[in-house]
């Protein structure tokens, strides 16, 4: 599906860090319709030349695949692409990151703030998607956490019940509300989709006491889909380093990564 690649390298030191780096996330789901949402998010975003990368929780980092897990085990740090290449949507970087991830579970944490740690690793990023099932994305993520999560509305029947109960985890495991998109092609589609999503903040608002913001975009429109990008660039969360500068791993320990990621 998505391909990394990680080779040792050397890297200049004393350069300032970014001074913050935004995090979006988006919920993974069965089928290709969520992959989809992502992939073109992060062309936007690549496109508006925010260099970004991809933290892929439904795929395990390994030996042959390193990702967050070895960035966090061992103190590392990725570069970002220059240039040109910042805007090529087809230059994306995906680190698998389900174990990673996992380490950042409640269970596992140190830190009140687990995700400010990605700060130093991802530095040279202006943002990180983070694309994981919802479980996972409860696990990591806290109420303090300011940008909700986003979620896709399916079509079908148990589509609305399937989305409230992934809004019912979030509310109960992490404390926070999710943005719901639903992808509707022409005017006959987007009115069922303004439907079901008046039924879902409904069912949201009697049983959570908390109605989501919803979305109803029509993917043939690239001035929607530029919209939900804006929107959720604009209320990204800002993962900040905890102090001035950012502690930097030694020399050592450091790798520069060549990214290359297609959609197949």
């Amino acid at each position: 599906m998505l391909e990394f690649g990680l080779h040792q390298g050397t890297s200049l030191y004393g350069r300032t860090p970014q001074d913050a780096l935004r995090l979006i996330s988006v919920a993974a789901a069965p089928g290709g319709r969520s992959l989809e949402v992502l992939w073109t998010i992060c062309t936007h975003l690549q496109g508006q030349g925010y260099s970004t990368v991809v933290l892929d929780g439904t795929a395990n980092e390994s030996a042959d695949a390193p990702g967050l897990i070895d960035l966090l085990e061992h103190n590392l740090w990725i570069e970002a692409p220059q240039g040109e290449s910042t805007q090529n949507e087809q230059l994306l970087a995906v680190l698998p990151a389900a174990r990673g991830l996992a380490t950042l579970a409640p269970f596992e944490r140190t830190s009140t703030a687990p995700l400010r740690g990605l700060q130093p690793l991802l530095r040279h990023y202006a943002v990180v998607v983070l694309y994981a099932p919802i479980p996972v994305l409860a696990s990591c993520l806290t109420a303090e956490n300011l940008a909700s999560p986003l979620l896709l509305l399916e079509e079908g029947d148990k589509a609305v019940m399937k989305t409230y109960a992934d809004l019912k985890w979030l509310a109960l495991h992490a404390g926070l509300a999710g943005t719901v998109v639903r992808l509707a092609h022409g005017q006959r589609q987007r009115a069922a989709a303004h439907q079901q999503l008046r039924v879902l903040c409904e069912c949201a608002d009697t049983h959570l006491g908390r109605i989501p913001r919803t979305l109803a975009l029509d993917p043939d429109r690239p001035a929607d889909l530029q919209r939900l990008t804006l929107e959720l660039l604009e209320n990204a969360e800002t993962l900040a380093p905890a102090g001035m500068y950012a502690t930097l791993p030694s020399s050592r320990d450091t790798f520069c990564a060549a990214h290359f990621a297609t959609s197949h």
